[in-house]
């Protein structure tokens, strides 16, 4: 089942629904090992010594990044070239994974710079304030723009160039926002009433222990489901509206 404009939200989550239950089935191992290094750099992420230092936190965040390319290459390859892969495999010596890689570590820092930019170059709070509404929404419309980009990667698409992803993302802006932000929609809503019940129980006094152990590893949990939910919207897009990406030759950059 593919994604498509006029969808009804209904169809759009069923879609996902079911490929996660591919998922569930045929990538079994693979996603017990990529939610429990979700869950476990979660963890680690919350200690002080690390959450505290902003260089140490982005680095781990980083790396945690990388541990996830081999799960999310094989959920790109499940879905779209059919092929389940037999283990959880860091083929670094493949074409295909040093380009996944690299592109992780370029989309990590593209995200990053909203959060770092304005406040080491603007010169007031106003300006501050301004470079960090500019440098999101440049971040955001890049990213929607090579939403395909990285399924074409791990598929190992005749045509998968940046220039070749932003062709065919072009006029598809609403169809890209709605896929994700109904994916995203229940998370945002389990979130919400969690975070809800926790004030009106006085939870959010609880700062140590089980609770917060417990807090931090279905946090890691809940954002690899998010994270996973989102790979699955890249593939079905890749599949629905990849046109160049899927060529070779001269024709593909057309």
């Amino acid at each position: 089942m593919t994604i498509t404009s006029s969808l009804p939200v209904s169809t759009i989550l069923r879609t996902v629904w079911d490929d996660l239950g591919e998922l569930s089935v045929r990538l079994r191992s693979q996603s017990i090992i990529a939610c429990a290094s979700a869950a476990f750099f979660a963890l680690i992420g919350a200690i002080p010594a690390i959450s505290d230092n902003r260089m140490l936190a982005e680095v781990l965040d980083l790396i945690g990044a990388f541990v996830l390319v081999p799960f999310e290459i094989a959920i790109y390859r499940l879905l779209i070239l059919g092929e389940a892969a037999s283990g959880y495999r860091f083929d670094i010596s493949t074409v295909r994974f040093r380009r996944m890689l690299g592109w992780t570590a370029g989309f990590w820092v593209l995200t990053d710079i909203p959060l770092h930019l304005p406040g080491a170059v603007a010169p007031s709070d106003g300006a501050e304030v301004i470079i960090s509404i500019v440098s999101f929404a440049l971040v955001v419309f890049a990213v929607l723009r090579l939403t395909i980009f990285l399924p074409a990667v791990a598929a190992d698409a005749p045509g998968a160039l940046v220039r070749n992803a932003f062709a065919d993302t072009g006029g598809h802006a609403w169809l890209i926002i709605k896929a994700y932000f109904i994916t995203a929609l229940p998370f945002i809503l389990i979130i919400i009433s969690i975070a809800g019940l926790a004030w009106l129980g006085g939870a959010h006094d609880i700062r140590s222990g089980i609770g917060s152990l417990a807090a931090n590893v279905f946090s890691g949990a809940l954002g690899f489901l998010v994270w996973t939910c989102c790979a699955i919207v890249s593939a079905r897009l890749f599949m629905k509206i990849g046109d160049r990406v899927k060529r070779s030759g001269p024709e593909a950059g057309e």
